[in-house]
């Protein structure tokens, strides 16, 4: 009985850590400054580079054209992961807040990995950003 009794006991300290990753919230890697001013990018796909622009350098407290993608970010929820290999065809987005370089979304069609300070994330809710 004992030994059954060691044995859940060490299934149920064990059982936790094996494979089972937190999913995590994208406002807990990054928060966007108040205000957030103007939000920069380029969306890089089959070998094209497009730059974006959202929002403004001078504060507007009437411009709320930076919420949607701040909402969409703040939606995401993310699982820790090693970096995934390489893959054609992939798209991406970088984002830059203020002037510096916030966050990356990449996009490969039935997975994405928003990639922080070089850390990558896996996106369990996947969607396109809201650049237009």
């Amino acid at each position: 009985m004992k030994k059954y009794i060691a044995l859940l006991f060490a299934f149920i300290c064990v059982f936790p850590l094996a494979g089972c990753q937190k999913i995590i919230s994208a406002s807990e890697l990054y928060s966007f400054p108040e205000p957030p001013g103007l939000i920069t990018g380029s969306f890089y796909s089959q070998g094209q580079e497009t730059e974006f622009e959202i929002g403004s350098e001078d504060y507007d407290p009437n411009d709320l054209s930076t919420i949607p993608v701040i909402t969409w970010f703040y939606d995401l929820n993310l699982t820790p992961c090693d970096e995934p290999e390489a893959v054609a065809g992939a798209e991406g987005y970088t984002f830059n807040v203020k002037g510096e370089e916030a966050f990356t979304y990449e996009d490969r069609g039935s997975e994405a990995y928003i990639i922080i300070d070089g850390s990558y994330y896996k996106v369990s809710n996947p969607s396109a950003p809201p650049i237009d």
